[in-house]
């Protein structure tokens, strides 16, 4: 009887992620990696401006002088996006674990 060895995968170290785009829309501020998802918030700096998750716009919710931030979950491949409008700060921030 033969003796196998059992195959076992190192977790990869959790990641923080803290990403803020200005001046350049629709640029792509984060891609979840393959084998990995992202859970934590986006928001923006006006309440008439938004960022984008896999082409989506997102409106997030507004207080009157700060974006409140939209709490997300996202999983490989998902693509978040600054908003359309140059002038908005679009942020992004959370921790990006094996999936």
């Amino acid at each position: 009887m033969a003796l196998t060895a059992a195959t076992t995968t190192a977790k990869t170290p959790d990641k923080s992620i803290t990403v803020m785009q200005q001046g350049t829309a629709s640029a792509v501020m984060y891609t979840v990696p393959t084998g990995r998802k992202f859970q934590g918030v986006m928001w923006t700096s006006e309440n008439n401006y938004y960022g984008q998750i896999n082409n989506f716009s997102m409106r997030t919710p507004y207080n009157g002088a700060y974006g409140i931030p939209l709490p997300i979950v996202l999983t490989e491949g998902e693509v978040v996006k600054a908003s359309v409008n140059s002038s908005d700060y679009c942020h992004l921030q959370g921790i990006e674990t094996d999936a």
